[in-house]
């Protein structure tokens, strides 16, 4: 669409747009199917202070389904859908098309919005309007891997982002109460370190320090350790938990000792502090730019992702009875461009899709803790509660 003497559709607004079709718009979006929109101005009001650059107020059914096959596909395939098939499609379908083509429809409507062709939801209009405004760019978990992104995955990855109810600015709120009490191995190793700790000849933490830090932290059986001697080489939690404090600034190694660093002095003794340096840290996306991505990252920022749109980021489907409660990473990894080289394929359900080591200590942490407690069925739900809070953050 051009307007006045030419100007190009790519620099014009949309209230430029109107303002020169004086209040009525009409655009094809869709020049295959032919699909045909109009946009009235009904009444214009005053931007008040404080009020978003964008709101979404009302709608009306939701819009067809792309590559319905027109108007006359769309409408069709609607009174199948909706059980009132018209009586001259209906005589022409085979056996078992009407539930082939309500199949589709729910495939097409996405896993993230369940179909209801007769339901605006204006909430997550409004936000997919935000997110569009914003550019794909915020300061909170989401914003910072949006950023990440090229224009295109930006625009794909809003749909579903609006969809579960997430934004790219940071949302407030507190931090899971269960988090804090997860991440006192850190503070615990910090109060160790705080003198200098000398390492043993092979660089590890002396088996004396390794168990005080495993009974003060009530880690006892956690690496399925036995005996009373507490050694790091044969313990993979200890030595990770040692390795991710290094990572994040707690721990400084120079010349054979372990040394508590100012940030760790500082956030020891503040455990509310530590977690939330500790959450500030896992949702740091790691990658440059569009053309320096980082797996381990991109992995780790995809299962929180599925994990606040209530799915569980697990292959297990295949072996479930309730395979609609998982998706795969891969079904958004796969849309990076992402290359198994193992297989010589794109990422798929078979691909082998790392997440930082930091996110695989959390988890661990957390699954021990809940298996001590008889509360194994409480683990998906908490990681659900931190994913959206890490994502939001």
């Amino acid at each position: 669409m051009e307007i006045g003497l030419g100007e190009a559709q790519e620099t014009t607004t949309l209230g430029q747009a109107l303002k020169a079709a004086e209040g009525e718009l009409y655009f094809e979006y869709d020049f295959g199917d032919g699909w045909m929109h109009k946009i009235t101005v009904v009444s214009q009001h005053a931007k008040a202070a404080g009020d978003p650059p964008y709101r979404v107020v009302d709608g009306e059914l939701r819009a067809p389904l792309e590559d319905s096959g027109g108007i006359h596909g769309w409408y069709e395939k609607l009174g199948i859908f909706n059980g009132n098939p018209a009586p001259d499609s209906w005589e022409d379908l085979e056996d078992d098309e009407a539930e082939q083509i309500i199949a589709w429809m729910h495939w097409r409507g996405g896993r993230w919005n369940p179909f209801n062709p007769g339901v605006f939801d204006a909430e997550v209009a409004g936000r997919r309007l935000e997110l569009l405004a914003a550019q794909g760019a915020g300061f909170n978990g989401l914003g910072r891997w949006f950023e990440s992104m090229d224009p295109e995955l930006r625009l794909a990855m809003s749909v579903p982002a609006a969809q579960i109810g997430l934004g790219l600015q940071p949302a407030g709120g507190p931090q899971p109460s269960w988090f804090i009490q997860l991440v006192r191995p850190f503070t615990v190793l910090a109060e160790l370190c705080s003198d200098g700790l000398i390492l043993t000849k092979a660089g590890w933490m002396p088996p004396k320090v390794v168990g005080d830090l495993v009974e003060r932290s009530d880690l006892e059986g956690i690496d399925f350790e036995s005996g009373s001697s507490k050694r790091e080489n044969n313990m993979l939690t200890v030595a990770t938990i040692r390795e991710a404090a290094q990572r994040m600034g707690l721990l400084r190694k120079a010349k054979g000792v372990l040394t508590t660093t100012q940030r760790g002095r500082k956030l020891m003794d503040d455990p509310t502090a530590m977690a939330e340096h500790m959450a500030s840290r896992l949702a740091q996306y790691k990658g440059n730019d569009v053309r320096d991505r980082n797996i381990e990252c991109d992995s780790t920022f995809a299962g929180w992702f599925i994990r606040a749109g209530r799915y569980i980021p697990d292959r297990m489907q295949r072996y479930s009875a309730q395979p609609e409660f998982f998706l795969d990473k891969s079904e958004i990894l796969e849309i990076f461009g992402y290359w198994d080289p193992n297989q010589q394929r794109p990422v798929n359900g078979e691909s082998w899709l790392p997440s930082v080591e930091e996110w695989y200590l959390v988890e661990r942490l957390l699954e021990y803790r809940l298996h001590r407690e008889d509360k194994k069925e409480e683990l998906n739900p908490r990681l659900a509660e931190l994913s959206r809070y890490l994502l939001q953050h």
